[in-house]
C-alpha cells in the first residue's frame, strides 16, 4: 500500500436564489486548498436548476476546465436570473434585480471575465437590450473580458461561445482570448 497517493481538493458550492427559488443569482465555487488565487466570472444566459447538489452539464464543464487552468475561484453569472430548462425572454418580466446582483458581483474584482453566453436568440429584441445593458455594466472591465476557442482554432470565427458546446466540440482544449465589449456592441446594433 506504500505506492498509493491520496490526493484531495475541497471545493465549497454556494447558490444565491430568490426566496421562491424561481430565480438564480449566483453559483459560485470556491477551492479552499488552492495555493493559487485566480478568479473567473462565467456570464451564461440562463440558469436550468434550483439545486447546488446536483450539476447539469454546461456546470460541470465549466468546473472541469477552469479548475484544470488554474482558477480556485469560479463564480457563474447569467444574463437571465430566471430559471428555465430552456429560456423564453418574453415571458421574463423584471430583469433589473439581475442586473443590480451584477453590479456588486463585479466589486469582488475578478481577474478574468467570460462571455459565455452562446448565440441563441441572436436576433431576439428583448434579449440584445439586456446584452446591450450588459455591455454597459461591464465597460470598466476591458482588459478582462475573454471567450472561448479551441487550440486549432477550427471555431475561431464564433463569439461568446457557449461551455457546452465547447465541452462537446473540443473538450481539454480550450482557450480563453481577449473579447473587446466592442464587438459585442457591434453584434448587438446589428440584430
Amino acid at each position: 500500500m506504500e505506492k498509493l497517493l491520496t490526493k484531495t481538493q475541497t471545493i465549497e458550492r454556494r447558490g444565491v436564489f430568490d426566496k421562491t427559488l424561481k430565480k438564480r443569482f449566483e453559483l459560485a465555487f470556491e477551492c479552499k486548498d488552492s495555493k493559487e488565487k485566480k478568479s473567473i466570472l462565467v456570464i451564461g444566459l440562463n440558469p436550468a436548476s434550483d439545486t447546488i447538489e446536483v450539476l447539469d452539464t454546461t456546470t460541470t464543464y465549466i468546473l472541469n476546465h477552469f479548475l484544470s487552468m488554474g482558477y480556485s475561484t469560479i463564480t457563474i453569472w447569467n444574463l437571465y436570473a430566471d430559471i428555465f430548462k430552456k429560456l423564453k425572454p418574453s415571458i421574463v418580466k423584471d430583469n433589473e434585480e439581475n442586473l443590480e446582483y451584477l453590479k456588486e458581483i463585479l466589486k469582488r474584482n475578478y481577474d478574468t471575465i467570460l462571455l459565455g453566453y452562446g448565440n441563441t436568440f441572436l436576433h431576439n429584441k428583448l434579449v440584445n437590450a439586456e446584452k446591450e445593458k450588459l455591455c454597459t455594466l461591464l465597460k470598466n472591465e476591458r482588459g478582462k473580458m475573454k471567450d472561448l476557442v479551441d487550440e486549432e482554432r477550427k471555431y475561431e470565427r464564433i463569439r461568446t461561445l457557449h461551455p457546452l458546446m465547447a465541452g462537446r466540440y473540443f473538450p481539454n482544449k480550450w482557450v480563453l482570448r481577449d473579447y473587446p465589449l466592442e464587438d459585442e456592441r457591434k453584434e448587438v446594433k446589428k440584430k
